[in-house]
């Protein structure tokens, strides 16, 4: 999950691009914890933070993106709605103790996110 790493990928939207480099930060934390998590019940606290997060983040998002394109927000709200759906299969696979079985899922929502980012965020936000 690199694309708001790479300076050719910024949307040049100052907050749009801080916002994702938050993000991406607190995803590569939450992968730490769930690859760490001795059982102690963080790595499901972890997906319930993220989870939380992103709702957040998302509405931040709809709510820019409908200033700044109005046309495209249908599209965005179905592409967060389908995001937040993969994240549910991390949380139950946690839940029963299936780590690298939640690993994988979050590997696949990590990419899921990344793709989101280069086909709809930064077309829509990009200055």
């Amino acid at each position: 999950m690199a694309t708001w790493l790479e300076d050719q990928w910024k949307s040049g939207d100052s907050t749009i691009d801080t916002e994702h480099l938050k993000l991406h930060e607190m995803i590569r934390s939450m992968t730490a914890v769930m690859r760490n998590d001795p059982g102690t019940g963080l790595a499901q606290e972890a997906v319930d933070v993220l989870t939380e997060r992103l709702r957040i983040h998302f509405r931040m998002e709809e709510s820019l993106a409908a200033k700044a394109n109005p046309e495209a927000i249908d599209t965005l709200k179905q592409d967060h709605q389908r995001l937040l759906r993969l994240l549910t299969p991390v949380r139950d696979a946690v839940q029963s103790g299936s780590a690298e079985k939640a690993k994988s899922l979050m590997t696949d929502f990590a990419e899921q996110l990344d793709k989101h980012d280069r086909e709809i965020d930064i077309p829509l936000f990009r200055k």
